[in-house]
Formats: structure tokens, sequence, C-alpha cells
């Protein structure tokens, strides 16, 4: 399977990065939240109202931070699942919901192998100036997942963030993600799906 190429060009330059941006975009900080973001379903959209409603609170930028190609693209081909929102449409949904700005980072066989100290001390502190990160409380990162809550917890206190794990939704009777939202369109079930999502999108309820 081969992985596509990311389009700069087709992302919103005005307020999209690809890759790590210069060190003084954010002088002051930000505050970040993280994750592929396939489809942007009720959980994902809690992550953003938390980090928009901390970063108004703090007059700081609101920072998504997401990664294209998915990274099973990369690690594991063969088990890359289908993807939800192209990453332009990733971009343009998260703008929508009030974030100031959006890093899509290139998933690589390098950055997956980079330990979460690196990632977080040249990346999250080091370009984007951190000052709270919001995750969803499953979220991992860094080598060989390394990168739980608690693990960036301790790295905040080392470098002066905060972290907020911010619990998983539940909408139809089961947890809202995106593989469950790739299930309920792989058996024809668009009603589900789209309690899901929260919304009805047509960019996203495609039979597949």
């Amino acid at each position: 399977m081969s992985v596509p190429a990311l389009a700069p060009e087709a992302l919103d330059r005005r307020h999209a990065y690809v890759g790590w941006p210069p060190a003084d975009t954010f002088p002051r900080g930000s505050v970040v939240t993280i994750g592929v973001f396939d489809g942007f379903h009720r959980g994902h959209e809690a992550l953003v109202r938390q980090t928009v409603g901390h970063a108004r609170r703090l007059g700081l930028p609101a920072v998504l931070l997401t990664f294209s190609p998915h990274p099973l693209a990369v690690l594991a081909p063969g088990a890359a699942p289908r993807q939800l929102m192209s990453i332009d449409d990733r971009v343009s949904h998260a703008l929508s919901l009030g974030i100031d700005a959006v890093v899509v980072l290139p998933f690589t066989v390098s950055l997956a192998a980079q330990s979460v100290a690196d990632f977080v001390s040249s990346g999250l502190v080091g370009a984007l100036g951190v000052r709270q990160l919001v995750l969803g409380d499953n979220f991992r990162c860094g080598r060989g997942g390394e990168g739980d809550v608690a693990r960036l917890v301790g790295l905040g206190r080392t470098h002066g963030f905060r972290v907020e794990a911010v619990d998983l939704v539940e909408a139809a009777g089961q947890r809202c993600s995106s593989t469950e939202v790739r299930r309920c369109l792989a058996r024809g079930d668009v009603a589900t799906a789209r309690q899901l999502l929260g919304r009805d999108d047509p960019r996203v309820l495609v039979l597949g």
C-alpha cells in the first residue's frame, strides 16, 4: 500500500502548518490538543471544546496537532483504516470549531521512533510553547506508545505545562470512535454513524 503524499497547498495556509512551525510562532505559548481526528466525532469535538475554552480563558491560541497519513498507513499498511475525512477537511472543520491553528505532522517511521520526551521537549514545548495539553484519556504517543497520560503529566511538571485528560464520549449506547463510525458505515448503519458523529456530514457518512 502506498502512502499518499501530503499536499501543503491543499491546506488553509493562513492557519495550518505542515511540520512543526518556527519556534517564535506562538511567543506567549498555546493550548494544544493532539490526535488523528479522523471524522471528527463527538469525542473529538469534546476535546476541541475543552481546548478552545482553556485557550480563551488564558488568552492564548488554541492549536490542534494532527498527523497525515494515518499512523497505521506507515506502521502497518495492511491494517490501515479507510480515511473518513481528508486532511484538508479535517483542517477546515477544526477551524470552524474555533481552533486558531492546525499543525499537521507528516507521520513517518522516524517520527514513530521518536521518544515521548523528545517529542514533548522539541515539539510541544520548543515549537508550540504548550501551556495546557488536552487529550483523550486513552491517548498515547512516542516510541512504542510509551507516552500515556501519566507519562505526559510527569513531563508537564518538568516543562511547566498542565495536562487534562478528557473522558471518552458515548452515544447510541457505545463509545464514540472513528473505528465505530467505520463499522457502522461498513454495515450500512448510517443512522448510528450519524449519532456517533453528532451531525449530518456528507463528507463522512458514505457507505463503504
